[in-house]
């Protein structure tokens, strides 16, 4: 880790585009870059593992939510019901997950991660960790967690809608 933030110093203008408003663009770029370099770690581990991207997807939402149901997962990840029943399947039968029955509804189930689950985020959560601390200025974790957050929001408004406002 460094001492030097990768924050521009206050009172800095932002750039501007061609039409005036602030330049998003190296963001986005960024954004990108981000995203590959996720993809990327996601496909190692996954590999590691001896099991899916999708799969590591699924036990990275179980262990971020209480009380989830398949049919969460199913939206979380975007699956079919069916792929998701398979997935669930195949994650319990490894000894990634288990279920339990739901406290409420007794026509569901409740997931959460096994003991060989929890080991697996476990790895993939130093990893993350490690880049975290080597990337980010301490200072401004709290900013960045925010920031982020922030714009998952709006990213998730904005597909809500369709794109419809933004297109």
């Amino acid at each position: 880790m460094t001492d030097v933030s990768p924050q521009p110093a206050r009172g800095a203008a932002p750039p501007l585009d061609p039409h005036g408003e602030v330049d998003v663009t190296a963001a986005i770029i960024a954004f990108g870059r981000l995203e590959q370099s996720n993809t990327a770690v996601i496909k190692i581990v996954a590999s590691q593992l001896g099991l899916g991207v999708t799969d590591i997807r699924a036990l990275v939402f179980l262990a971020g939510a209480a009380d989830v149901t398949p049919k969460m997962v199913t939206e979380h990840i975007d699956l079919s019901t069916g792929a998701t029943t398979s997935l669930i399947d195949r994650l319990d039968a490894a000894g990634y997950v288990r279920r339990s029955d739901h406290p409420t509804d007794r026509r569901s189930t409740v997931l959460e991660l096994a003991p060989r689950g929890e080991k697996a985020i476990a790895d993939v959560a130093a990893v993350y960790r490690a880049a975290f601390r080597e990337a980010v200025d301490p200072h401004y974790l709290e900013f960045f967690a925010i920031a982020l957050h922030s714009l998952a929001d709006s990213l998730r408004v904005r597909a809500g809608s369709g794109l419809d406002e933004v297109l």
